[in-house]
């Protein structure tokens, strides 16, 4: 059973990337995204497909130290490598990336990678002051509407949103779902193929794909 689910899994990932590119022929647009903190919510809301591009593999981290400082950690240069490279084909389908204000070491990789791709930085809130937050946030949240609506031709309604935020509700529940099966004792999956699962299913081409129950 397990060993047809990887399958099904594999091919689904395979025919993904086929989709993506049909997405973006139709004149649609992709929209890459670093970290959690930005509101993918709002790519889908203009019929974008939000792609995860955080850094995850040692191996092109080499070219990454050619323009970083060695010492920033490995994330940052692996992110900024697969950019440099252009070895990741999730990033090259990406037609902007919106990047947050998560460390230093982002912030500068951010300004080097505008270079290759356009980058829109959100101003993350660096406090836990609501009253002094709340409103800076909503200021920079609003931007990004307006960045996304010039990028993609289309209108981001309240509405759109709240169908884009149902929807990927829907998929976080699915895969809480996934992880709380792993509480079993043995676990049907181990931490390895929970984690592919995961990381698979972020590049989906359609979210409904990855919130089916």
């Amino acid at each position: 059973m397990k060993q047809e689910l990887f399958k099904k899994l594999q091919q689904i990932t395979e025919q993904n990337m086929m989709d993506i590119e049909a997405h973006k022929q139709r004149g649609n647009h992709v929209v890459g995204f670093y970290c959690l903190y930005a509101p993918t919510e709002l790519a889908v809301a203009a019929d974008a497909i939000p792609l995860p591009l955080c850094g995850t593999r040692q191996a092109p981290i080499e070219a990454a130290e050619e323009v970083l400082p060695r010492n920033l950690c490995p994330l940052i240069k692996s992110s900024y490598s697969f950019a440099a490279t252009d070895t990741c084909p999730f990033f090259r389908f990406s037609d902007m990336i919106v990047a947050d204000t998560t460390c230093d070491g982002k912030k500068k990789m951010f300004e080097i990678m505008a270079s290759i791709k356009p980058v829109h930085v959100l101003q993350l809130p660096q406090n836990q002051d609501m009253a002094k937050s709340l409103s800076p946030w909503k200021d920079e949240i609003e931007k990004l509407v307006a960045v996304l609506e010039k990028l993609t031709d289309r209108q981001i309604t309240p509405e759109k949103i709240s169908r884009s935020i149902a929807l990927l509700n829907k998929e976080r529940r699915a895969k809480k779902r996934l992880m709380d099966v792993t509480q079993a004792k043995p676990s049907p999956l181990t931490g390895p193929e929970l984690v592919e699962i995961l990381f698979k299913t972020g590049f989906l081409q359609t979210r409904k794909r990855a919130s089916i129950s």
